[in-house]
């Protein structure tokens, strides 16, 4: 009697650290449940963004997405957000506004590579860092771009 009771112990206490182990390998690859905290550690840094002096804003309107499937049987999905672009001027709010068929097609581009899930998992931050960054790459300079910021005005996943 006391042997099995020591042996149940010993595959219960063995069975509880290769739990253990799976769970800390799966949060360190961000595996599972634990995926969040794998896209929040990296997550697009933020460019420092200088304040605007003066309140003008251009919006980007009514950008539907269609996200990336989320499996095999999966169902469409469909993000919809309005963006809000940061000027400095009225010389650079008209040019941004002359540009925002490229920021909507980039916008647009970025955010169908990504799933709903992973979209809905992403902080509305997150978001617009991921934007700035593709907008960056895509006008090549930070200095290029008539805007200093992007911001998530609205959004909804469906």
């Amino acid at each position: 009697m006391k042997k099995s009771l020591v042996l149940v112990l010993v595959l219960v206490l063995a069975g509880v650290l290769v739990l253990a182990a799976a769970a800390g390998g799966a949060w360190y690859k961000g595996w599972g449940p634990f995926a969040a905290h794998a896209e929040q550690a990296g997550a697009p840094a933020a460019r420092p963004v200088a304040p605007v002096p003066s309140e003008r804003y251009v919006t980007l309107e009514k950008l539907v997405v269609m996200t990336r499937s989320d499996g095999a049987g999966g169902r469409p999905r469909y993000l919809a957000m309005d963006l809000v672009f940061a000027v400095a001027d009225k010389d650079a709010a008209s040019r941004t506004t002359a540009q925002l068929p490229l920021l909507r097609s980039v916008a647009l581009r970025t955010l169908s590579a990504r799933s709903a899930d992973e979209l809905r998992r992403m902080q509305v931050d997150q978001i617009a860092a991921l934007l700035d960054q593709q907008y960056v790459q895509a006008y090549g300079d930070p200095e290029r771009m008539p805007f200093s910021q992007v911001m998530v005005a609205r959004m909804m996943v469906e």
